[in-house]
């Protein structure tokens, strides 16, 4: 068995029982390969998670995972200046999975990694990261959200406002929330509800409940996130 799995698992990865874990399987991989991972780079004795393996990179933490039904190794690319990752992908190759994190390691946009390597893919959100414009990115995506309709006229006033317009908009439990920074794992919100009455209810991410405000009148709200931005 390996890291507890079956020992059928054994028969996909034969690099893991060779190498005795999957880091080890990298690096030993890209030494065979001519990859540059890292002269610096270890595995770890003992492995105590030998059915993954994670590196570093300037821009976050890249993570592979094994898949369990058939070979293929998963690649996450994580974003160490957000929390959504920058790409995905996964390759039965190992070689192939080494040069990703390579090619992601020694500074490949993300246009070059996906022609590079086509299984790895983006979202426009993580594009919006790599070109420095998540926030217009997001205001973009989720005005053009079908799922979100209902909201389309509430998103378009308060993209309008300048100070709204450089904040981060997603929605968590039907609820509106914009965040003061997009690179921050836990920045001030504002969070706003839209109500079946058509009316609207404010507070931000340091008050509770009981510290909403409603307004009737769109503008009116307009105005009051704004101001409410600058106490975050």
């Amino acid at each position: 068995m390996i890291g507890g799995l079956p020992s059928g698992f054994s028969d996909y990865y034969p690099e893991l029982a060779r190498y005795g874990g999957l880091t080890a399987a990298f690096l030993a991989t890209a030494a065979e390969h001519g990859i540059d991972l890292g002269d610096e780079l270890r595995a770890p004795e003992p492995d105590w998670t030998p059915t993954a393996a994670q590196f570093d990179s300037p821009r976050g933490t890249m993570w592979v995972n094994l898949w369990l039904e058939e070979r293929g190794f998963s690649i996450k690319l994580g974003n160490s200046r957000g929390g959504h990752p920058w790409a995905e992908g996964a390759t039965p190759d190992i070689a192939e999975a080494a040069g990703v994190l390579a090619a992601w390691k020694h500074g490949a946009t993300l246009t070059e990694l996906s022609e590079r390597f086509p299984f790895m893919t983006y979202t426009r959100l993580s594009q919006g990261y790599e070109d420095g414009n998540p926030e217009a990115v997001m205001w973009d995506l989720q005005i053009g959200d079908p799922k979100f309709e209902e909201y389309r006229d509430l998103l378009i006033a308060l993209r309008a406002e300048p100070q709204l317009a450089r904040m981060f908009p997603f929605f968590s439990m039907w609820t509106l929330r914009l965040a003061k920074d997009a690179y921050r794992e836990e920045p001030g919100e504002l969070l706003i509800r839209q109500q079946d009455d058509g009316s609207y209810l404010l507070w931000s991410s340091s008050e509770t409940e009981e510290d909403q405000r409603e307004f009737r009148r769109l503008d009116d709200l307009v105005a009051a996130a704004a101001a409410l931005r600058n106490t975050l």
